[in-house]
């Protein structure tokens, strides 16, 4: 195989792709990029971790040889990344030696024979639907910050849900203490079935490189749907992903109905005083932990405190408040990634009680989209 490509042809599409290969696994094959010619015009580059992929074509100015090999990628990333901004020639002879060459740089390194690529799943799927990749790329990004980490022993949490049914997408993500839910009424077109309705759990390692893939524009991306994998089609570059083959929980069940304590509240103002908050609430002194926020409200304020063994912290800001007064805490980290990603000039917050879940939505409702989230509290020391 011998070919010469643009520098940043290549890398538009290898960047993306590193994503997807695997370096804690004893196939040395899957630690590799596969290259393969397709015909005398194109190049297909090809990654799989076992559990989520990318394949991409590109046009490449020359092809002398044919041919299909596997290069390690970090090495080849690494080393198409510091080449000149020029050609680049890939040669790889019978012998398996690989000669990266622009100018008069040069690397020589070992390939191996393409046909020890793992074979990837079925690329093609007969039903499936196609969305504005802004529209999909927005509410991942709602609700990414309360999936579940990876040691979660509950599979389904360790993704998000996307529900969709007719014109209307839901994405929902929960965690041991926090639930996010966001949803948008949007041009969805169907294929493959009659009914205009699915759902699927995409798992949070496959979310972060699908953002990474998917442009900020309204050019719809094709995702397809098999028993078991994603397949997500954006311009030349094929993602795919297992997906998590679990019931999702009943979250609307564990949505709080009868909170009775109301305040609305600017966002930025909210999210400036949780971040000086959390400057104190993060700090761990002595292996002692970390401490927590603590709200107030009282009459038309909200008040927010933190205190730590080197300091503490208090602000106060204006509120519309209806009901009780409350006093409840939080991990800090936890109200700031909610509120960070919410929407609108105020937020609308609603109490029961110190041990009981709060909810943030926007203040002014929004027929084509809405956001919901909801966060447990922490049991607040009495001197504190």
């Amino acid at each position: 195989m011998k070919f010469t490509v643009l520098k940043s042809v290549l890398m538009d599409k290898l960047v993306p792709a590193m994503g997807t290969v695997s370096n804690k696994n004893t196939i040395t094959s899957i630690e590799g990029v596969l290259l393969e010619t397709i015909d005398d015009q194109t190049v297909r580059l090809s990654t799989y971790d076992m559990n989520k992929g990318v394949r991409a074509t590109f046009t490449p100015s020359e092809i002398e040889r044919e041919g299909r090999f596997i290069i390690n990628a970090q090495r080849f990333y690494q080393t198409v990344k510091v080449m000149p901004e020029q050609e680049i020639t890939i040669d790889i002879n019978d012998n398996l030696n690989c000669t990266i060459s622009s100018g008069k740089a040069s690397f020589s390194m070992y390939a191996m024979n393409g046909d020890e690529f793992p074979v990837l799943p079925e690329l093609t799927a007969e039903q499936g639907f196609e969305i504005s990749g802004a529209v999909l790329k927005k509410l991942i990004g709602k609700v990414f910050h309360s999936i579940a980490a990876e040691q979660d022993i509950r599979p389904m949490l360790r993704g998000a849900f996307f529900k969709l049914e007719e014109n209307r997408l839901e994405v929902v993500s929960c965690d041991s203490f926090t639930l996010s839910k966001c949803e948008m009424t949007c041009d969805i077109d169907y294929f493959g079935r009659s009914e205009h309705k699915h759902s699927l759990i995409i798992p949070s390692h496959a979310l972060a490189e699908m953002m990474k893939i998917i442009d900020d524009s309204d050019e719809k991306v094709r995702i397809s749907l098999t028993r078991k994998h994603a397949i997500v089609r954006t311009g030349d570059m094929i993602f795919f992903t297992r997906t998590i083959d679990s019931e999702y929980i009943d979250y609307n069940k564990i949505i709080p109905k009868n909170n009775d304590i109301f305040v609305t509240v600017n966002r930025e103002r909210l999210l400036s005083g949780l971040e000086r908050a959390n400057i104190i609430a993060e700090e761990k002194i002595q292996g002692s932990g970390k401490s927590y926020v603590k709200i107030r409200t009282e009459e038309s304020s909200l008040t927010l405190t933190s205190s730590s063994v080197n300091g503490k912290v208090y602000d106060e800001m204006e509120c519309i408040h209806e009901g009780g007064d409350i006093e409840i805490g939080f991990n800090c980290r936890y109200l700031i990634n909610s509120v960070k990603v919410a929407e609108g000039e105020k937020i609308f917050v609603t109490f029961k009680n110190p041990t009981q879940a709060i909810t943030i939505e926007a203040a002014e409702k929004n027929e084509e989209f809405n956001y919901f989230y909801m966060i447990l509290p922490v049991r607040m020391k009495n001197d504190n």
